[in-house]
């Protein structure tokens, strides 16, 4: 409709905001009197909100690309559970245009317990991911995972003073330290943005933890401080076959550590922890495509997701030099792809590649490298089988950047941090079935089937570990009118390879996948 209506030459006319509370209450089975306490507590987000994320306004040209990017901004808006934008009314060459959203439950009293790698994550948050109706975040909790407890208050604005500036801050208080961020940005907010820039500034103070046969090995203070500004500039947009942006940034990284202290002896080698001051400037270059489709029962439950079927790649080279206010002199580099295919038989490939490192005293340091797929298939109603597969390196790689196999790093039948290595690979076959089954008109239940495959090679001795791998069943539950956390796992997870500290089975509760 919207490429018929701009091949004959409409304008937009008057621009119509409608905004569904949380639960439709003309529905019986959603009429009960948790929806009606629900919609009556609830704020309804704010039509200028919603206007503030639109690309287009009224007298402008129809332009289908330019209204399906906004539909894909309102996608990613977690406040909102679903969103479209069609035409109405046509006269004189105008079309009136309505945009239809619904809101999710955003105010989020948060008490999560997760349960991975025998180990325990608590987390109590009170966050509004759309304070006032306006479109704000702000969040303010408790949390304690294996490493460490913080409490934390953060603050995000994705539309500052109504304009396309972003502004994101956090602050945690750590048992071990304290991390500090603040974020000043404008993006590429559409395809033909002609420029986008970012300021940003880390602080971090914690405790850097090495594992190995899922206990903690060796502990050490550590602190980072990171200042990051970059500015990029649209080169050219055809429209069809993509687009290519160039820029510059600086970057400035400072690492100290504390005294290393020994937790469990004899399971892994003194780390070699060396303070660093990383500052230098480099070019940015990135050739894009803009072929995204939308998807449901992907990764989520009832949930549009957008993938994009195109390429992007993205490129940067500099230079850290002490005159620039390090202590190191290197060339450092990197280099990231992705692409994504929709296939035969209701398929969708999607994969990815990445290299990046610098050049230092005539040697590759930092080099990381990584090769993912991932697969979806639906040629089953109400079912999709998916097919993970990840390859990562580390050559001479600075101490945070060492990989792990266990639990919460893709093997659920193990510990969490189970063994440290410097190469890994990692596949993940699952069924998931959503079932139409809701709870309440609240949650909506499926069911999965997974098989977790990893290896990795290690550090002490330096070989291949054997294959591990881990059978697992349970449910898999969709928080369908929330905000956050669509995903749920209750799942349990039976090792294949016996190892020392490895039980007979984990219980895996939480959202712990990422594909």
């Amino acid at each position: 409709m919207w490429d018929a209506l701009a091949t004959q030459g409409y304008r937009i006319g008057a621009v119509h905001i409608i905004v569904d509370n949380v639960f439709d209450l003309n529905n019986p089975a959603q009429n009960r009197w948790y929806a009606r306490l629900a919609d009556k507590l609830h704020i309804k987000t704010h039509p200028q909100a919603i206007r503030e994320q639109l690309l287009f306004k009224s007298g402008d040209p129809v332009d289908p690309r330019v209204i399906y990017e906004s539909v894909r901004r309102l996608h990613a808006l977690r406040y909102l559970r679903a969103s479209s934008i069609r035409p109405e009314n046509c006269n004189a060459r105008r079309v009136d245009v309505g945009v239809h959203v619904k809101d999710a439950w955003t105010l989020k009293l948060d008490l999560e317990f997760a349960h991975v790698g025998g180990q325990n994550t608590v987390q109590f948050e009170v966050t509004e991911a759309n304070l006032l109706g306006t479109g704000k975040a702000l969040a303010v909790g408790h949390t304690r995972d294996p490493q460490r407890s913080a409490n934390l208050i953060s603050y995000q604005d994705a539309s500052l003073f109504g304009s396309y500036w972003q502004l994101a801050s956090t602050y945690e208080d750590l048992s071990d330290g304290h991390i500090r961020y603040l974020s000043l940005s404008q993006p590429f907010y559409e395809d033909q943005t002609p420029w986008a820039m970012q300021a940003s500034f880390y602080d971090q103070k914690e405790n850097i933890n090495f594992y190995n046969q899922g206990t903690l090995a060796w502990t050490a203070p550590s602190t980072l401080q990171q200042h990051t500004l970059s500015w990029a500039h649209l080169l050219n947009w055809s429209g069809v076959d993509g687009g290519m942006r160039a820029g510059i940034l600086y970057a400035q990284s400072d690492y100290g550590y504390g005294i290393l202290e020994p937790q469990t002896p004899g399971v892994l080698p003194e780390p070699v922890l060396i303070p660093r001051r990383l500052a230098g400037v480099g070019l940015t270059w990135e050739f894009f495509q803009d072929r995204y489709a939308s998807f449901t029962n992907m990764e989520y439950i009832d949930r549009a997701e957008d993938y994009n079927l195109g390429w992007t790649v993205d490129l940067q080279a500099g230079h850290y030099g002490e005159n620039l206010g390090g202590d190191v002199s290197a060339p450092f580099y990197g280099l990231s792809a992705s692409w994504g295919a929709e296939l035969r038989g209701n398929t969708l490939l999607l994969a990815s590649a990445s290299v990046n490192g610098r050049q230092q005293e005539s040697v590759s340091r930092n080099l990381l490298g990584n090769l993912t797929f991932t697969s979806y298939n639906q040629y089953f109603p109400r079912q999709t089988l998916v097919a993970h597969l990840q390859w990562d390196s580390v050559l001479r790689p600075d101490p945070e950047n060492y990989l792990y196999i266990g639990g919460l790093q893709g093997l659920r039948g193990y510990p969490n941090y189970f063994a440290i290595g410097d190469r890994r690979w990692q596949a993940t076959l699952e069924d998931r079935i959503v079932t139409p089954l809701q709870i309440l008109s609240l949650f909506q239940l499926g069911f999965v089937g997974y098989l977790d495959v990893a290896q990795i090679h290690q550090l002490s001795p330096s070989a291949w570990s054997p294959t591990y791998s881990d059978i697992g069943l349970g449910l898999r539950i969709g928080d369908i009118r929330s905000a956050f956390n669509n995903t749920f796992y209750l799942t349990i997870a039976w090792p294949l390879k016996s190892a020392s500290g490895v039980q007979g089975h984990e219980i895996v509760i939480g959202n712990v996948i990422n594909f």
